[in-house]
């Protein structure tokens, strides 16, 4: 379902302009409230102020005061359930999808409440809702992939000829160009299908080479699930291969702002083995 200008969307309900739910004029829909928690701090036993440890951004709250638009009592129950069932408790996290500047975004988290303000079943009902984004992050609202095959290489020197001479060799496939236009720091979903022995993803960025390697072999038809976010790893979507997989180099790859490269290679040559890439802009 394409959200136009000012829209929220959360699970099957839009709410906002065009809906029968919308936004208390001058009670605008703000989802960029940020606090910081700092795991380790406390008074300087010895010195004036205070020390703080390692900071990080806290869950944020996104408050919601409505005015539900019923046309009498049986619309008003109507339309309540809908946003119940929209705001109803959750054993995932859940994406709340709004559109700012022609732009789709989306935050990830819970439904905390919903709070009927008065008990008309008439009119104009103002009821105040709230999700909470236990990830603090905005995402694009659009994910982006590509798939790579393994490198291989075209050209080269492959008969016999008089020395010194050069025939150059070109290395086809295996690396692309991604780009994160946000400005934080976003992880990678990847998709390997085999055959393929010993597979592994690389982003170089600026800071170094992230590289996370599984060393097993995968068959035709199995594949691997890996998160760089979340550090999991899953062959064929349930068995945990996360003892057999290493991330070298700068460590787990994780996509920063800009334009990088990513690179798939294996410990042999297949034609039919790919990668699958997958990430979303992410921002602060």
């Amino acid at each position: 379902m394409a959200l136009a200008e000012g829209q929220v969307q959360l699970r099957d309900l839009v709410i906002g302009p065009g809906t029968p739910y919308r936004f208390v004029k001058g009670s605008h829909f703000n989802p960029f409230k940020r606090e910081v928690r700092a795991d380790q701090g406390g008074a300087r036993a010895w010195s004036d102020g205070s020390w703080s440890g390692a900071e990080w951004a806290e869950q944020v709250t996104v408050p919601m005061r409505l005015v539900v638009m019923a046309a009498g009592a049986a619309d008003y129950v109507q339309l309540m359930s809908h946003l119940l069932a929209a705001f109803a408790p959750s054993s995932v996290d859940v994406d709340l999808r709004f559109v700012m500047g022609g732009t789709e975004y989306l935050m990830r988290g819970r439904p905390r409440l919903v709070d009927p303000e008065s008990r008309h079943v008439d009119g104009h009902v103002y009821v105040q809702a709230a999700f909470v984004a236990t990830d603090p992050t905005v995402y694009s609202g659009v994910e982006q992939t590509v798939t790579l095959e393994l490198p291989s290489t075209v050209g080269g020197l492959t008969v016999p000829m008089t020395l010194p001479a050069t025939v150059p060799a070109t290395v086809t496939s295996g690396r692309a160009l991604i780009a994160n236009a946000g400005t934080k720091p976003t992880g990678l979903r990847l998709r390997i299908d085999g055959p393929v022995v010993e597979p592994r993803v690389s982003l170089l960025t600026p800071a170094g080479t992230a590289i996370v390697r599984v060393w097993l072999t995968l068959e035709a038809g199995q594949w691997l699930d890996v998160d760089t976010a979340a550090r999991t790893v899953y062959a064929n979507g349930t068995a945990s291969r996360r003892g057999l997989t290493t991330a070298e180099g700068a460590g787990w790859p994780v996509l920063p702002s800009g334009i990088h490269e990513v690179a798939f290679n294996a410990a042999l040559y297949n034609t039919d083995a790919r990668a699958s890439v997958t990430w979303r802009d992410a921002w602060h």
